[in-house]
């Protein structure tokens, strides 16, 4: 579970790269408080490049970028203008200062139909949990649509070659959740869903009794529940694939699983009195 989310933070991260944009912004003045940054790229090879132009204001008590709009131009001038306000989580985006230079807008192919998308930078909504907008392109309108089902999946990442979503979330430190969505019949469904949760102070005795065979110190060891939820693709309903309890040992390099306990058995069932215990 640990290195799952240490590539989904290493593929958000790359997220923010300003490669997305295939050339410079352009920065205009617009008035005292707005400012528009333009900037340019292909949603596909065979299409003429269109402009974004995003007129946005600096909030000096957030220190972040407010954007008001995004202007979609080609080559015969405005194809759409996109108010954004009203999109965002709430009612205003928090762009960050090392966006600046593309203001938060991305361009990706989010719905794997070979067309990017935009990924506009919304706002951090606690807990290390990201939002954003995302704008889908409609080939047959030839705008972009908005799409708030996208904005559902926390920290979505877009695997391009198996065509999946992977998002992650958190409730606090000690629990993690890992989201795959596919999608299926032009939107995004969740076909995947794992929990890894941490036991804070398990019985020392049943640790014990769990690695009796092994020479691993219990004082190097740490307990997870985790539990795997797959969708039936006849039924259409989530149904639990995996529960289990494991055990990791730092007494290797790195982390190592030690041994596994179904969350069924006998060890299992006393695992989970201890993991709801007060």
């Amino acid at each position: 579970m640990g290195e799952m989310l240490l590539i989904v933070l290493c593929l958000i991260l790359s997220g923010f790269r300003v490669s997305a944009v295939e050339t410079p912004p352009v920065f205009s003045q617009k008035d005292d408080s707005y400012f528009t940054t333009t900037v340019r790229g292909k949603l596909k090879e065979d299409m003429p490049e269109f402009s974004f132009d995003i007129e946005a204001c600096f909030d000096s008590g957030s220190s972040t970028y407010q954007v008001r709009s995004v202007t979609v131009r080609d080559e015969e001038g405005i194809r759409q203008t996109i108010s954004v306000p009203e999109l965002s989580l709430f009612g205003q985006t928090a762009v960050w200062l090392d966006q600046e230079e593309c203001m938060g807008l991305e361009l990706e192919d989010v719905n794997f139909d070979g067309y990017k998308d935009i990924r506009l930078f919304d706002t951090v909504n606690g807990n290390y949990l990201l939002e954003w907008i995302y704008l889908v392109w409609n080939p047959d309108r030839e705008q972009f649509v908005h799409d708030p089902k996208l904005s559902e999946i926390p920290l979505a990442t877009f695997d391009q070659e198996d065509q999946l979503i992977y998002g992650t979330g958190r409730g606090g430190a000690a629990r993690h959740y890992y989201y795959t969505y596919e999608y299926l019949d032009g939107e995004p469904v969740m076909i995947r869903e794992e929990w890894s949760i941490y036991l804070d102070d398990p019985d020392p005795e049943i640790v014990k009794r769990c690695l009796v065979g092994t020479s691993v110190d219990p004082a190097t060891v740490e307990v997870y529940h985790e539990t795997v939820q797959e969708r039936n693709p006849d039924t259409g309903e989530m149904e639990l694939a995996e529960d289990k309890f494991v055990f990791l040992t730092t007494q290797t390099a790195g982390w190592t699983v030690v041994t596994q306990v179904q969350a069924g058995s006998e060890t299992g069932k006393l695992l989970m009195e201890e993991e709801w215990k007060p």
